[in-house]
């Protein structure tokens, strides 16, 4: 007799490590991953949220398209470490819990940065396992028409060009937030991206209701002789004047201008040059209605706030127009509407009139262009 899940099986030949192979030491049922890969698609759907007594999301009980291997499959989102850090002694609980009360596997880490136990019996090993989680310092959460959980770029903690304490607003937020974020009042998810700068690794602007980007308005800092040793030693200035999307930039053989008032801000010079660097007046841009999915399918997030200061250890300013974004969504968005929907559907002018935000030019035209292009494939591969 041949193997149930010969497709699952050739994942499993060769050296290289396999999920395929992983998944089997599991209790998951893998006749459903067989049966996706034949069929091409998952052979789960969402079936609602499951009960756990005094939450009212984390936990999420997915349907089963086969019911004759499974009738469903209960999962947990818990709520991922700021920045993506976690000890091992953490994550050594966390796969202990997922043993024990889940099928053994987990998703680390979802696009929404959530860590995701799944394979729950019942109802009574979800609470178990949140009693357990709390105690090890997580929290669950982040599903339904709730703000769902905040990812963030790693920050000032490895990247030399954040801009913001990416890590730390992402703690605060979460703080402030977990009431909205454990239980569901809005017509739809919130889903809220933080990137520590214009680079965008969160892609808050693309994927999230309202990103929170840093920023700088003030023109990039040039050190000049830093500059001429890399030109000397074979950089490129010529090259990068004439790619920078604003024309800002120029260079008279000895020293590089930077005009401030054309510049904006894309962050390609500092990327391409280790002599530039970003300015000193920080804060952040705020969009929101961007998102993957929906009822009018991809958007791109609008600029709704050019600049604002983000200061700890209460960020007043950056609070209150995410509370004034929530509150215009909470009032006129529609049952399963998101943000990016509400805008196309009543026109940009009115939400800006319900934020109360006078209109500039910063309002309709992007931030930041897609400038990748103008890198050479030699660069690219060191």
């Amino acid at each position: 007799m041949g193997s149930k899940t010969p497709l699952v099986d050739k994942l499993c030949k060769g050296p290289w490590p396999s999920h395929g192979k992983e998944l089997k030491r599991t209790r998951y049922p893998i006749l459903m991953y067989e049966n996706a890969m034949k069929e091409k698609i998952t052979q789960w759907g969402h079936g609602g949220m499951s009960a756990v007594p005094g939450l009212g999301s984390g936990s999420i009980a997915r349907a089963s398209k086969r019911p004759d291997i499974i009738k469903e499959s209960p999962l947990m989102r818990v709520l991922g470490a700021c920045g993506g850090f976690y000890t091992s002694d953490a994550f050594r609980k966390i796969c202990k819990i997922a043993d024990t009360y889940g099928d053994g596997s987990l998703h680390v880490h979802t696009t929404n940065s959530n860590i995701e136990i799944c394979g729950f019996k019942d109802d009574e090993g979800l609470e178990n396992a949140t009693r357990e989680l709390n105690k090890i310092g997580y929290d669950v959460g982040s599903a339904g028409d709730a703000i769902r959980n905040i990812p963030d770029c790693i920050g000032a903690a490895r990247c030399e060009n954040a801009l913001i304490d990416a890590m730390g607003l992402r703690y605060f937020m979460m703080i402030r937030y977990i009431d909205d974020i454990q239980y569901p009042r809005f017509p739809y998810k919130i889903k809220t991206k933080i990137s520590g700068c214009p680079n965008e690794c969160s892609k808050a602007q693309l994927h999230a209701d309202v990103g929170i980007i840093g920023v700088f308005r003030d023109a990039p800092k040039v050190g000049q002789k830093e500059l001429k040793e890399w030109v000397d030693k074979g950089g490129n200035i010529e090259d990068v004047c004439k790619n920078c999307p604003s024309d800002a930039l120029s260079w008279d053989g000895a020293r590089l201008m930077i005009d401030k008032d054309a510049c904006m801000h894309c962050m390609y010079c500092i990327n391409r040059v280790p002599a530039i660097r970003p300015g000193d007046e920080r804060g952040v841009a705020i969009t929101i209605g961007g998102k993957m999915k929906g009822k009018y399918g991809p958007m791109k997030g609008k600029v709704l706030v050019p600049f604002i200061k983000a200061i700890p250890p209460d960020y007043k300013e950056l609070t209150e127009v995410y509370d004034r974004i929530v509150e215009v969504y909470d009032e006129h968005g529609k049952k399963k509407e998101r943000i990016g929907d509400m805008i196309h559907r009543v026109g940009w002018d009115k939400v800006l009139e319900w934020c109360g935000v006078t209109p500039t030019a910063q309002n309709v035209i992007s931030p930041r262009r897609n400038i990748f292009y103008h890198w050479k494939e030699e660069e690219l591969r060191r």
